[in-house]
């Protein structure tokens, strides 16, 4: 696997996570580059983080209940980081395709997972 480390490194701090991402967890996220990030508008980046952070934090607690924190919560998984993604997919596209940037319009053709609230949810 490609060297992860500013994935990693990006993800722990987006969700807030002190303990680290193994490569396994961040491998659903090695297509995102930090040229995708510096060069979406502000507003589309804090949307897509916000989102992505939120999907990844419910599919975590899900497995674990609700209201657990500390030591007790849960490491994250690689499906927690793909929930994370189909959330950014989804507050993307939530901008109208007219007022969408063009890298969000990159990032929406390259994203292989379908938004939150697709049909299987």
């Amino acid at each position: 696997m490609a060297d992860m480390t500013w994935t990693k490194c990006r993800l722990a701090e987006i969700l807030n996570e002190d303990r680290g991402l193994p490569d396994e967890v961040a491998a659903p996220a090695a297509g995102l580059t930090e040229t995708d990030l510096t060069e979406l508008p502000h507003r589309e980046r804090e949307a897509a983080l916000s989102a992505f952070a939120r999907a990844a934090r419910e599919s975590r607690d899900a497995r674990a209940g609700q209201g657990l924190q500390g030591e007790d919560v849960p490491a994250y998984k690689a499906e927690d980081i793909l929930q994370g993604l189909r959330g950014a997919r989804a507050a993307l596209e939530s901008f109208p395709a007219g007022e969408r940037s063009a890298r969000g319009d990159i990032l929406l053709a390259n994203c292989r997972c379908r938004p939150l609230g697709g049909p299987e949810d």
